[in-house]
């Protein structure tokens, strides 16, 4: 009866109907919902922190959003903001895909909660050790170094050695910078055995061995509790 009625097919489900720009605003939580199900709409408006951090998968925002504030923070793939933004207080974009914006944008930019320029947002490679150093402002430098680099803020400025062993990958360093108002940058330099690469990986300050350091960086609270066949 079914298949008579419908002229020979099963009738499909009614779909539900796509939102459009006429709906009132959404909360922020129903948008991120949205807009990572890629069913948001031009013109979505969103009732305060609209926060999509870490949404790797995501590569595109709707035309014309508009909410108070954006995190677009570790959101690797998404590399360009859309037309018609509009965003009444900040946007958090560290570890985004976002590389530059047009000149004029208007946007108040941060990074890891720190507001910053569109020189230090896009343009780290104009940012040296020693300038970074004259830096007061103690969160702003943390931000600088991260934006330099761990290995080339080292290599740029030195640092002391706290200790040092030997794994499979030859020698490795622990190295410290003291900070006068701040707590030191420790850091545990490594080479990897099967590229000869250097790695330079940020540590807690209170790390007192190589082996220690790494017991961390692997996962581990209790460093006698690592013990691998090589170490990388």
């Amino acid at each position: 009866m079914l298949n008579m009625m419908s002229g020979g097919r099963i009738p499909k489900k009614r779909a539900k109907p796509h939102p459009s720009e006429s709906h009132e605003p959404v909360s922020a939580q129903m948008a991120r919902k949205l807009i990572l199900e890629h069913r948001a709409w031009d013109g979505m408006r969103v009732l305060g922190h609209l926060d999509l951090s870490g949404a790797t998968g995501l590569v595109s925002l709707p035309e014309n959003l508009t909410c108070e504030s954006l995190d677009i923070s570790d959101c690797v793939n998404l590399t360009s903001l859309p037309l018609g933004l509009h965003v009444t207080r900040w946007i958090e974009l560290a570890g985004s895909g976002i590389t530059g914006l047009g000149e004029g944008h208007g946007f108040v930019l941060r990074w890891r909660g720190v507001e910053v320029s569109d020189a230090i947002a896009f343009a780290s490679e104009s940012i040296t050790g020693q300038d970074i150093l004259k830096i007061n402002n103690v969160e702003l430098r943390r931000v600088l170094i991260e934006r330099l680099g761990y290995e080339t803020f080292l290599q740029q400025v030195g640092g002391l050695v706290r200790d040092r062993d030997q794994d499979a990958g030859g020698e490795r360093q622990l190295v410290y910078i003291p900070f006068e108002d701040d707590e030191p940058l420790m850091v545990l330099k490594v080479v990897c055995p099967s590229t000869g690469h250097t790695h330079v990986l940020r540590v807690p300050p209170y790390m007192q061995t190589c082996h220690q350091a790494a017991a961390w960086v692997a996962g581990f609270n209790n460093p006698d509790d690592y013990q691998p066949l090589i170490e990388a």
